[in-house]
């Protein structure tokens, strides 16, 4: 397979999120056409609080990240939640991101976001957020991403049954970088 070249930033981040959301759809080929996406030095780093933190240096350490956010579809959870009617059993529902604004940089293209992440059984929050690119021949070389520690409510998901390590754990599910 010969790998792909765009000449536009903007081409290249379009379908760099179709990719990671077809990732997270549980298409097994999206981890490679990621893959292919960058640089054969590329550094993609998570810049969020820990444990959503980590950097991956290099084609085979961002396969694994990959290959392990593929994983982490449907993956089951132990909330703490003891509020009567709620169970402490979920698994990953939803996670989106949406873009919302991409600015161009001297170098860099940042790209503002917002992500939405539920349960299966439509516990769930909305998390800011940017991707900062940088390029070389027509490939991503480096991607820092940046998480808000701060979960917002989503009118159709309920927040009010999450704790704050509830929250952290789909966080965790949902980026899957350890």
């Amino acid at each position: 397979m010969k790998p792909e070249k765009f000449d536009k930033h903007e081409d290249i981040i379009n379908l760099y999120f179709e990719r990671v959301n077809d990732l997270r759809m549980g298409k097994e080929d999206a981890v490679d056409r990621l893959v292919d996406m960058w640089d054969a030095d590329g550094t993609f780093e998570f810049a969020g609080s820990p444990p959503v933190n980590g950097t991956f240096h290099g084609r085979s350490a961002i396969h694994a990240l990959y290959k392990n956010r593929l994983r982490a579809n449907g993956m089951p959870l132990r909330l703490e939640t003891n509020r009567p009617g709620h169970s402490a059993e979920a698994a990953l529902g939803l996670v989106s991101t949406k873009p919302r604004r991409v600015r161009v940089m001297n170098d860099r293209v940042v790209v503002g976001w917002v992500t939405e992440i539920a349960t299966s059984d439509k516990h769930g929050f909305s998390v800011s957020g940017s991707h900062t690119f940088t390029f070389k021949d027509g490939k991503i070389q480096s991607l820092k991403v940046v998480v808000s520690p701060k979960a917002d409510e989503v009118p159709h998901f309920d927040l009010s049954a999450l704790g704050v390590d509830d929250i952290g754990r789909l966080s965790l599910a949902a980026w899957m970088v350890v």
